[in-house]
């Protein structure tokens, strides 16, 4: 139970399942590649932190599955429960950049091969056959992320609820009406982004989770403790490239700092905690902004460096990114031609991303 665990950042557990994949990103100087995708993301981020990190995740036996789990196991993530099968393709995700005519840049996400045009591999959930040796490990996590619907999520995260673990549900979309109420009605914090599920407004009313917290992009973010909403303003990045990853890096943070202190326990909460929790992941993700990929900063920061520059720019200081990169080395893979590695699709025979 939450507890009676000793509240020790080495000692803490992270499982999630969701949507993981490869991301190939069109940066400046070269195109290269990362395991992606939100549950992705936020695992590998909780590992960076010090975290024992779980995916549970359904990918293909292909080149670009075996690069996300080579690229995971780089980053100390225990992908134990990443399964690897004929029947499946590992989902792929195409990041490119636009520059408007006030010279802003913006990401977007493609879907189809630049190549030829084909729809890329997308999102398989897990099946109730495969998580079972989840459940039989007795390898209860401290908290659970999952960004999916589907009835194997549902049952972990019933499990991990059970168990004492603290449960995060943060949905790109609603799907089957029912299937979704099942997540929010399981979930300690529901996290949404204005741009996706901003449009209904009963999200904002939905009674069940502890917390609600409605990023707004640039402008923020507002979070619902009880029934009072509170507003956080958004951190100016000191430099900036690309966006991305920016709702995985408060997510992150959020939990982080929530089960560094001890407070993994919703009966703790107070807005003071909850505010202070989402403003160091504010000031991350306003930081990552300085780095092409949704985890650009992890991978080319030092991280005790990129840690004391959020503990700055919550201060009120201005970090230097350039110092954040110190001794650091390139991206890790760069793709001279995207489909050496990525098995371009014809046709959409999945779920969609």
């Amino acid at each position: 139970m939450i507890d009676d665990r000793k509240q020790d950042a080495i000692e803490l557990r992270a499982m999630g399942t969701g949507f993981v994949a490869m991301d190939v990103v069109e940066g400046l100087d070269a195109t290269f590649a990362s395991a992606g995708g939100s549950c992705g993301n936020v695992m590998a981020l909780l590992s960076w932190l010090g975290w024992d990190s779980y995916p549970v995740a359904r990918l293909g036996c292909d080149e670009p599955g075996d690069f996300v789990v080579h690229d995971l196991q780089f980053d100390g993530v225990n992908t134990d429960f990443v399964w690897q099968e004929q029947s499946v393709s590992t989902p792929v995700v195409v990041q490119k950049f636009k520059v408007d005519a006030e010279g802003h840049r913006s990401h977007r996400y493609v879907l189809t091969c630049p190549d030829c045009g084909g729809w890329l591999p997308r999102f398989r959930s897990t099946t109730i056959r495969q998580i079972q040796p989840v459940l039989d490990s007795h390898c209860v996590p401290d908290i659970f992320f999952f960004d999916r619907v589907s009835p194997s999520a549902l049952k972990l995260a019933s499990w991990v609820r059970e168990s004492g673990g603290l449960v995060l549900f943060e949905p790109s979309s609603i799907g089957d009406e029912s299937q979704f109420q099942k997540a929010v009605d399981v979930c300690h914090v529901l996290k949404f982004a204005e741009d996706r599920l901003g449009h209904i407004n009963e999200i904002r009313d939905l009674t069940g989770p502890d917390i609600i917290v409605q990023t707004l992009g640039p402008r923020g973010l507002e979070f619902r403790l009880g029934w009072d909403w509170f507003e956080l303003d958004a951190f100016e990045a000191p430099y900036f490239l690309d966006a991305a990853g920016s709702g995985d890096w408060c997510t992150a943070l959020l939990l982080s700092e929530l089960g560094n202190q001890g407070n993994l326990n919703p009966v703790s909460w107070t807005p003071r905690l909850i505010s202070d929790a989402l403003r160091r992941g504010q000031a991350a993700a306003a930081l990552n902004c300085g780095f092409e990929g949704a985890r650009g900063a992890m991978q080319a920061a030092d991280k005790d460096a990129f840690m004391l520059a959020v503990s700055d720019l919550m201060a009120g200081k201005e970090p230097s990114v350039e110092r954040l990169t110190e001794g650091k080395a390139e991206p890790r893979v760069n793709l001279c031609s995207l489909c050496k590695i990525v098995p371009f699709s014809t046709g959409n025979d999945a779920e969609t991303a």
